[in-house]
C-alpha cells in the first residue's frame, strides 16, 4: 500500500535510524517519513519496546520495518544491530541516521547547571553516547555501504552549538564534536561514494523536552528569538530535511550542516 501523496523516492533503500522510539521524537518522525517514502527501516533504540511501536506504525501504513535493541555506546551491539538489519533486508544498508543522544548523565534528573558542577561520570556518559556512539554506528554500517559505492550518513547535531548554552557544556561540546566528526568522515568516505552530512535542530517540542521543568517559559523565549515566531519547532519539522539529505537530491553535498531552528541562529 502506498501512502497518498508520497512518491516513495527511497524505494529499495535500507535505513538504520538510531534513537527512533517514542510517541513524539525526532527519530520517530524521521522513521515514519522514510517508511512512507519506501525505505525499509531499522528502528534502533535502547528502548526496544518503544522502537517496536514505531516499527508497527510503519508496517500499519504499508511499509517495512523492524525494531532493533541497541546501546550505541557499546560497539559490539552496534555491529550486531547493523548485521541484523542487513541480513533481514538483502544484505545492504544505504542510509544511517545517527540521531540517538542524551543531554544528561545516567542518574541526573535535571541537567542544566554551571560548568564546574557536572561530574566526570556525566561528562563521559554524554560524550560516549552523543559522539562516540555515532562513530560506532558509522563503523558498523560501513561494511554494508562500501560495496554499494554509495551511502548516506546523517548525523544529528544541535543549534545549541551556535548559542553556546553555558549550563549545558557537556551536551554542547558533544554536539560541536558531531560537526567535526561529520566533516572528517565526509573527507574519509567521499572516495567511496558515501555522503556524510549533519542536521542541527533547534529547541524542539519533543516528549523529552516537554518533560523538563520550566519548559513553557523557555519555549516562549526561544520562539520570540526566531525569525519564524508563529510557533516552536516540532519533531516533524526535521523529517523533510532528513529526507532531503537521504535522497538523491543531496547527492552533491557532503560535509555540510543544515541548521533547522526557525531562524534562531544563522549559519
Amino acid at each position: 500500500m502506498q501512502v497518498a501523496g508520497i512518491p516513495r523516492r527511497l524505494e529499495g533503500k535500507v535505513a538504520l535510524i538510531t534513537g527512533a522510539s517514542g510517541t513524539n521524537s525526532i527519530g520517530r518522525s524521521i522513521a515514519l517519513r522514510f517508511g512512507a517514502e519506501g525505505a525499509k527501516v531499522g528502528v534502533l533504540d535502547i528502548d526496544v519496546a518503544g522502537a517496536g511501536l514505531v516499527a508497527e506504525e510503519i508496517v500499519m501504513t504499508g511499509g517495512e520495518a523492524m525494531a532493533i535493541a541497541c546501546d550505541i555506546a557499546v560497539f559490539d551491539q552496534c555491529e550486531a544491530a547493523a548485521g541484523t538489519l542487513a541480513q533481514a533486508f538483502g544484505g545492504r544498508i544505504d542510509i544511517l541516521v545517527n540521531n540517538a543522544a542524551t543531554f544528561k548523565g545516567p542518574v541526573s534528573a535535571y541537567p542544566p547547571r554551571p560548568f564546574d558542577e557536572w561530574t566526570t561520570e556525566e561528562w563521559d556518559h554524554i560524550l560516549s553516547v552523543n559522539l562516540r556512539g555515532m562513530w560506532f554506528c558509522a563503523r558498523a554500517v560501513h561494511p554494508y555501504m562500501k560495496p554499494l559505492g554509495y551511502g548516506k550518513i546523517i548525523n544529528i547535531s544541535s543549534s545549541t552549538l551556535w548559542e553556546g548554552v553555558g549550563t549545558l557544556v557537556p551536551y554542547v561540546s558533544s554536539k560541536g564534536g558531531v560537526i567535526g566528526f561529520t566533516r572528517s568522515l565526509a573527507r574519509a568516505l567521499g572516495p567511496e561514494g558515501i555522503r556524510v552530512n549533519a542536521l542541527a535542530p533547534g529547541f524542539t517540542l519533543t516528549a523529552t523536552n516537554l518533560d523538563q521543568p520550566g519548559v513553557g517559559g523557555m519555549a516562549e523565549h526561544i520562539r520570540e528569538g526566531q525569525c519564524l515566531t508563529e510557533r516552536n519547532e516540532l519533531a516533524d519539522d526535521l523529517a523533510g530535511p532528513a529526507f532531503f539529505l537521504a535522497s538523491a537530491d543531496s547527492d552533491f553535498m557532503s560535509g555540510q550542516t543544515l541548521l533547522v531552528d526557525g531562524g534562531l541562529n544563522f549559519h
